[in-house]
């Protein structure tokens, strides 16, 4: 596991969309979406776990910045993409840096996810390159498209189906993004052992994940032990082999639940539980709350 310095209490602190209260200037849907240009109220000088999905746009200067212990330089014309439970650290700014930045809870980025294909690597591509320095072209039309969605926020203040018509441009807006750094996944010969592993690992879980839910069975395939499958999640992600899998079936839930009409039961076959009771309680443990009950939850 990666060891962070902790403040005086012993703990990093945490940054969630309650933080966002203290900027001056701020477009927000509260829990839900917010923009804006600045975070030095945030006292990013230190270590803090955000709570959050961010996307950052440089639009002049610079920031150097710290992201689970790995520095990046972010100068003008720069993408620059955070997940929820990473730490963060914002080391020296510009006199000159002007970000626009969008900021989603986890529920929402939840929500966001499921609409896109093969949603597992996709993560993991941006998690493993956070950084994407943009050719010029690309950069004044993201910036667009950026601050399109800010005046939206301006202009459906009234709007009874404000987070519907925010919720809708942001997807557009994040499928312009990953077409603008769409580059190719790195070979596995730049890889390490642990690095080629997990991704076979992965790869076989958004493959055989319905029919199979054990970490035994993810080794066997990968000719290694359960334990040592485990240990290399852990020191490639944070997060041990059960997890992953366990985190995908949840995924694959949410998306069976909300856009199809099949009943829970059913749902529950289709990812191979030994019954609609054993199902709900591992929804439960994994989401928060019954499969019935984030149905009903609105779109």
């Amino acid at each position: 596991m990666t060891n962070f310095p902790l403040n005086k209490n012993g703990n990093i602190r945490t940054a969630d969309f309650s933080m966002l209260n203290a900027l001056r200037e701020v477009s927000m849907l509260p829990d839900k979406i917010a923009m804006f240009n600045s975070f030095k109220e945030f006292g990013l000088e230190n270590y803090v776990k955000v709570q959050a999905a961010v996307l950052l746009l440089v639009k002049h200067g610079s920031v150097d910045v710290e992201l689970d212990l790995k520095t990046y330089r972010l100068d003008a014309g720069s993408l620059f993409i955070v997940f929820p439970d990473q730490v963060l650290k914002a080391k020296k700014a510009s006199a000159d840096f002007d970000p626009i930045c969008i900021a989603c809870s986890k529920n929402m980025i939840e929500e966001l996810i499921i609409r896109f294909d093969d949603n597992t690597r996709l993560i993991l591509k941006l998690r493993e390159n956070p950084l994407h320095k943009l050719e010029k072209l690309e950069f004044e039309r993201l910036n667009t498209s950026f601050e399109f969605l800010k005046k939206k926020f301006e202009t459906t203040v009234t709007n009874s189906c404000r987070l519907q018509v925010l919720k809708n441009h942001l997807i557009a807006l994040l499928y312009e993004c990953i077409g603008a750094i769409n580059e190719p996944i790195s070979s596995d010969v730049s890889k390490t052992r642990g690095q080629v592993l997990f991704s076979q690992f992965i790869d076989l879980v958004v493959e055989k994940h319905r029919e199979q839910h054990s970490v035994k069975y993810y080794a066997d395939e990968l000719g290694i032990t359960p334990k040592y499958l485990s240990a290399v999640a852990e020191e490639q992600t944070g997060k041990n082999a059960k997890r992953w899998i366990d985190e995908h079936i949840a995924l694959d839930a949410k998306v069976l639940l909300r856009s199809s009409s099949r009943d829970i039961q059913k749902v529950s076959k289709i990812l191979n539980f030994p019954d609609v009771s054993f199902f709900g309680k591992f929804f439960k443990r994994l989401v928060g709350v019954s499969p019935k009950a984030y149905r009903k939850t609105t779109d």
